[in-house]
Order: C-alpha cells, then sequence, then structure tokens
C-alpha cells in the first residue's frame, strides 16, 4: 500500500471515496436550514407571556439579575466625599434605584433592551439640567424598549425617546423624554445585520436557545400524553366485524364497552360472553429519565447557567460544582456586571447632585464578591488582610490612622467617628517592642482586636 493510500484509508471512507465536498455541502445545508430569518425578540407579546406563565423562562431571566446584585451587590467609594455622604448615597441608591436596576437588566433580557427615565420637576422633553435639583424630587422609572422606544430609525441617532402608558399619571397619554434624561441597556450584542433590524437594540436571550426550549416543552408535553396513556384497557368481543355492519350492532358494541368499563373496579368483577376476551396493556417509561437528562444539560449549557441553579440538583460524580459557578460568576461579570457599570454611576451621579448638589468625578464601584464564602474562609480572609496591614505599619508604609480606616472601610473591625478621630496619624506613636512581638499569629482574635484597636501612646 502507498504512502497516498494509507492517508486515503486513514482519513476515512468520505475521502477514500472523494466524498469531501459533498459532506461540506451537507453539513452547510444542515446550518442553513436550521438558521431562522425570524426574530423572536421583535414578537414581545409572546415573550411577555413566556414569561409570565413559564417558571423556567422567568427563572432564566431573573435569576442572573438577582445574583448579579446579591447582598447589597456594590459598593461606592470616592475620595471627594466624607463617609457619612458616601454611606447616605449607598443608602439612597439601594433604598430607592436598586430595584429599577434590576427592572432594566430584566427587561433587557427578556426582550433585549430596557430603558431607565430621570424624571424631575423640570419639563421632561427638554435637556436635563442637573444644577436644579439640589434638595428637588428626582424618582428613576424602568421600562422595556416597547414601551419606550427612540424617535429615530436607529437607537444611536435618538434625541427624544417617547414614552407611553399610564405610568405618569395620566391615563393613555403619551409622554416625550430627551434622549440626556434616558440610560439605556441593551441585551446580547448581534451582528450587524440583525442589529439593523432590531434598531440598535440586543437580542433576547431566549432567541439562542429556542431549539433547546422547543425540546424542552415538547418533552414535558410527551410525558403527560404517555401518562394519560400509560394503562389501555382492551375488551374483544367475539364477531365484532359483523355486529358492526348494522347501525343496532355499533350501538350495542358501545353500549356492551360501556357496561364493562362501569363494571370494572377494584372491588367488582367484569362479566363477559365466553368467547369474548379482555386483556390490559402497559406502557414502558425507560430511558425517559435519561433523555430529560439531556434536554435540560442543553438549556444549561446555552444559558451558561448550572444545573443546579436552574433545577435545584447539585453536581454528580467527581466534580464538586466550583467550576460550573466559577464560569457562571464570569458569565454575569461580563454580561452584567460591566454593562451595567455606566448605569450605576449615572445614576449615582444625579443623586449627587440632588444630595450634596455637586458632581462627583472619582466615583468607583466595587462589586460584592459572587462567590459565598464559609465564616471560616471569611475569617481566614480577615486574618491574612491585618497580617498585612500590620505588616506595613511595623514598616512604617501606613500610619496607624490608615490602617484603622482600612480595617473599616473593608467592615472587618468597626471604628466609630471618635475611635478613628483618637488615633495619632504620624508614626511616633508606634510601640516598636509590641510590633516585633512573633508570637501573635493570625488566629489570635483578629490580631488581639487589630493591638487594641490602634490607639498607642
Amino acid at each position: 500500500m502507498t504512502e497516498e493510500n494509507r492517508q486515503q484509508v486513514e482519513n476515512g471512507l468520505a475521502t477514500a471515496m472523494g466524498l469531501n465536498d459533498l459532506e461540506g455541502q451537507m453539513t452547510q445545508d444542515i446550518i442553513i436550514n436550521n438558521a431562522t430569518n425570524n426574530l423572536l425578540s421583535l414578537n414581545f407579546i409572546p415573550l411577555a407571556n413566556t414569561y409570565k406563565s413559564n417558571g423556567f423562562a422567568k427563572l432564566a431571566v431573573d435569576l442572573p439579575v438577582s445574583d448579579c446584585f446579591r447582598d447589597g451587590g456594590f459598593e461606592l467609594d470616592s475620595a471627594t466625599l466624607s463617609s457619612d455622604e458616601l454611606k447616605e448615597l449607598q443608602e439612597t441608591i439601594e433604598e430607592k434605584d436598586v430595584e429599577i436596576i434590576k427592572q432594566c437588566l430584566r427587561w433587557g433580557r427578556l426582550y433585549g433592551g430596557g430603558v431607565i427615565l430621570c424624571n424631575t420637576n423640570q419639563k421632561p422633553d427638554t435637556p436635563f439640567n442637573p444644577e436644579t435639583i439640589y434638595k428637588k424630587p428626582v424618582e428613576f422609572l424602568a421600562c422595556d424598549r416597547w414601551q419606550c422606544y427612540p424617535l429615530a430609525t436607529s437607537l444611536y441617532l435618538a434625541e427624544q425617546f417617547l414614552l407611553q402608558d399610564n405610568m405618569m399619571g395620566e391615563k393613555g397619554n403619551n409622554v416625550i423624554f430627551d434622549a440626556s434624561r434616558v440610560k439605556t441597556f441593551s441585551g446580547e450584542v448581534q451582528p450587524y445585520y440583525i442589529r439593523n433590524q432590531l434598531q440598535g437594540w440586543g437580542a433576547s436571550i431566549f432567541e439562542s436557545i429556542i431549539p433547546q426550549l422547543n425540546q424542552y416543552i415538547k418533552a414535558n408535553s410527551v410525558i403527560l400524553e404517555l401518562l394519560d396513556e400509560a394503562k389501555i384497557d382492551i375488551l374483544k368481543i367475539f364477531d365484532m366485524a359483523s355486529l358492526l355492519g348494522s347501525a343496532e350492532g355499533e350501538r350495542l358494541v358501545k353500549r356492551r364497552a360501556e357496561l364493562f368499563a362501569l363494571q370494572k373496579s377494584y372491588k367488582n368483577m367484569g362479566v363477559m360472553d365466553s368467547q369474548d376476551d379482555y386483556i390490559q396493556k402497559t406502557m414502558s417509561f425507560a430511558g425517559l429519565n435519561e433523555m430529560l437528562e439531556k434536554i435540560f444539560l442543553l438549556i444549561c449549557s446555552s444559558l451558561r447557567i448550572p444545573y443546579s441553579k436552574v433545577f435545584g440538583r447539585g453536581a454528580s460524580g467527581f466534580s464538586s460544582g466550583e467550576d460550573d459557578l466559577e464560569n457562571y460568576n464570569a458569565m454575569i461579570m461580563s454580561e452584567l456586571r460591566v454593562p451595567v457599570q455606566p448605569i450605576i454611576k449615572w445614576i449615582a451621579n444625579i443623586r449627587c447632585y440632588q444630595l450634596f448638589g455637586r458632581k462627583v468625578d472619582d466615583l468607583t464601584i466595587n462589586w460584592k464578591p459572587l462567590r459565598v464564602m464559609t465564616e471560616k474562609e471569611k475569617q481566614e480572609i480577615d486574618s491574612g488582610k491585618i497580617s498585612s496591614y500590620m505588616q506595613l505599619l511595623q514598616a512604617r508604609v501606613m500610619t496607624p490612622k490608615q490602617v484603622a480606616e482600612k480595617l473599616n472601610q473593608e467592615e472587618i473591625i468597626a471604628f466609630s467617628e471618635k475611635e478613628l478621630n483618637e488615633i495619632d496619624d504620624s508614626f511616633e506613636s508606634i510601640d516598636d517592642e509590641l510590633m516585633k512581638q512573633e508570637d501573635i499569629t493570625v488566629n489570635n482574635s483578629l490580631w488581639q482586636k487589630a493591638l487594641g484597636k490602634l490607639k498607642w501612646n
């Protein structure tokens, strides 16, 4: 056998027969036939009804958004705001605005677009002037792309948005909002051809899982039908073919079957002719469980949500589920937390104008970790942070007051304003002998409550 023939055999039968081109054409035909031009994202009424009626669809939309803002979601920080101002700003946003942001993200995932409107005492169709809202009422409204849409051919060209509904108090009113009062969140990014059909908006998350969702719905329907037909009673009536030759015979056959069905019970006996027969057939459900498991896995892989999150069952085999959760957390970070940051900063700056009468340019967002730690893990991390701060203090890189502020900021040890003011902000107050004690370990009650809360004379 020549080297060329050996290579053909090793490459498979299709190569040996010269069918590579045909195989490629078949693959292309399969892809084309399974790709539809219809956009589910444009059919907002079926999407709304599915979200309302289907618990799985609602979970797929809401769960990542809820996890994104778990335990408050984020903390704001700024060097130009005092701790009291930061606290007031954080509490205001958590109380009034976080749920609005979550609603916007939900509609962005469901419909491909969510909108947040800023409603003030100014006329909504005029450009927003933040200088006039100090100590004035400010309200944010969340709606979807079908309730509030741009008055332009594309989202990017819009200078005004039209809100239709009775949200502004007058039933049936349409209200025009200037674009400076509007912030949008788009769903899954699409290629230019599809994005053009969506008028610049993103696509619904269900756009890419339609085949898997169809399999899930059909499988449930088939199972219900099988349960209805799981037990079939068959009554064999002697000379039935001759009886059905007349209308009276057909009536007698129906009557006979009805009488037998009425007699048949666990405490009654059935009576039939000696030449009649009766059998009962039951269906087998073998393989249904494996089929459903495969469909569930396909759905979870399409949504990039772990199996345990969607269906409430933990990982099996050698997997602990940690890898699945890490991938899920990465998805939340890239698809929700990063895109929503401009919206949070926009809202936070408007609140700064309302609460403090000025803009804060150095606002930063610190997201809380998505991974839920045990008390033991949290204790070890806190002890490690204290150890690092103490080393910086001993090396005279940080002053006692700076260390105290960091510990207070990271909620490791609580310091009151009075306690912080009493701590000397210089290196002269450091007791070198105390810092050189090598028998103090990280397990010693968080370094003896940070060495007496750093109050050294």
